[in-house]
């Protein structure tokens, strides 16, 4: 017998595994099935991920109150420049003790005060200066008392006081932003 005689009846499958349309069907379905649960696996982390602030409050800074110091620190007879430090968050950055602005301290009437550094004017930086006893805008000479009343150049109204509370010996200072060039002591 020839070598072409035993094959004819033989049928024609290439690699010799017989070709079944199921098992390729199943194949390729387990294949899409597998693929699927990797990119699923890879995909719900990166959507947590991007979707994080929609669900979560993503921005913060030193809302609440800052211990500055010891009470023994502040008197009467100059105001104490403190920097106030707090941990921010934005978004998915965290930043610890960070400066989120500054405040002068002093006694006034018994009673400690904190003003903010900031010029009511136009946010300038407010020095102090022990010569004249007075608080000075350097930008467009604004000059306030040491009870924050303006007393001379172009600002709206007073510095803005801040909330102060002492406890347990120590100072704490609830630091705020305001709106400048207006007469109202509005919140930013």
């Amino acid at each position: 017998m020839s070598e072409q005689d035993s094959s004819e009846g033989a049928p024609k499958t290439g690699g010799g595994a017989p070709d079944d349309p199921s098992r390729r069907r199943m194949l390729k379905v387990g294949i899409g099935v597998l693929g699927g649960g990797v990119a699923a696996v890879c995909a719900v982390p990166a959507i947590g991920f991007v979707g994080f602030p929609l669900t979560h409050e993503v921005t913060s800074s030193g809302d609440g109150f800052l211990t500055v110091g010891k009470r023994s620190q502040f008197s009467a007879e100059a105001p104490v420049k403190v920097d106030l430090y707090a941990s921010r968050r934005d978004a998915w950055t965290r930043v610890d003790s960070v400066k989120v602005g500054s405040a002068w301290v002093l006694e006034h009437e018994g009673k400690l005060v904190a003003y903010s550094t900031t010029c009511p004017h136009l946010g300038c930086a407010v020095d102090f200066d022990g010569n004249d006893s007075v608080f000075k805008c350097p930008c467009h000479r604004s000059e306030f008392k040491l009870d924050g009343v303006a007393a001379s150049g172009p600002s709206p109204r007073p510095l803005d006081t801040l909330e102060i509370r002492e406890e347990e010996g120590l100072v704490a200072i609830r630091f705020q932003r305001f709106r400048q060039g207006i007469a109202e002591k509005v919140e930013v």
